[in-house]
């Protein structure tokens, strides 16, 4: 007859090996609901639309982590592409003209047209709208403004996209801890004591590991202002300089 601490031993053993097998499940399921979580960001598909853009990006040859694409004259919609190595494509976009944001895993180029007039903004103003930004969302204890563009004069507006990271680990969905950011585009009006944001949209929250919590930025001229009408436009090779 086998002894009770024997069995025990068996018993503690079979629970271990349940526990074990049940992480991953949970870790996956977990992850699953982020990546929804995400998707809820992005401005759905017009089923009556038959506009889209497909194409290939050459340059950088690297496969493409998330492709966007924005209305300049719209911000707060912000459509999803499909994406499959280095190949792209947007389906169901109204008709009108779009700017790309192409997001690699060390690198993030943009074709946003920020400002529909020429930047009349002043080095005052730059650090008034600096010192908002810096202020926002205390969460992500570094920020970075990769580019602004506006007029001056209160009332006026800005635009300006950048970098929202928490350099201070946090715990994900799956547990983990890890780094947090985001790309964000914001909306600024001086309201005369200084600059307010008054909207803001994120492009692609993520949780990073160290390596690559700062990517390059860059604005590219050949993702800005694509026309899109009732038809899937074929763009062909493109380079991103």
């Amino acid at each position: 007859m086998r002894s009770y601490g024997f069995q025990m031993c068996v018993l503690v053993a079979l629970a271990a090996v349940v526990l074990g097998s049940a992480t991953p499940l949970v870790a996956a399921q977990k992850a699953k609901q982020q990546k929804h979580a995400r998707h809820l960001l992005y401005t759905k598909p017009d089923p009556s639309s038959n506009g889209g853009l497909k194409g290939t990006i050459s340059y950088p040859a690297m496969p493409i982590e998330q492709i966007l694409a924005i209305p300049p004259d719209e911000p707060r919609f912000v459509y999803e592409g499909k994406r499959e190595g280095t190949s792209f494509s947007f389906s169901g976009l109204p008709m009108g003209k779009y700017d790309l944001v192409v997001i690699y895993d060390n690198a993030f180029y943009e074709g946003l047209r920020l400002h529909r007039e020429p930047d009349t903004l002043s080095y005052e103003d730059k650090t008034k709208i600096e010192t908002s930004i810096m202020k926002s969302e205390p969460f992500f204890n570094v920020k970075t403004i990769h580019r602004l563009e506006g007029t001056t004069g209160r009332g006026n507006m800005c635009r300006a996209i950048c970098t929202y990271l928490r350099d201070k680990k946090s715990e994900d969905y799956s547990g983990l801890k890890m780094y947090r950011r985001t790309f964000k585009i914001l909306i600024l009006k001086d309201v005369g004591p200084g600059w307010q944001i008054v909207r803001s949209r994120d492009l692609f929250p993520l949780n990073i590991d160290l390596e690559n919590k700062a990517p390059a930025h860059f604005h590219c001229d050949a993702i800005s202002g694509i026309r899109v009408s009732d038809y899937v436009k074929d763009l062909g090779e493109i380079r991103l300089q």
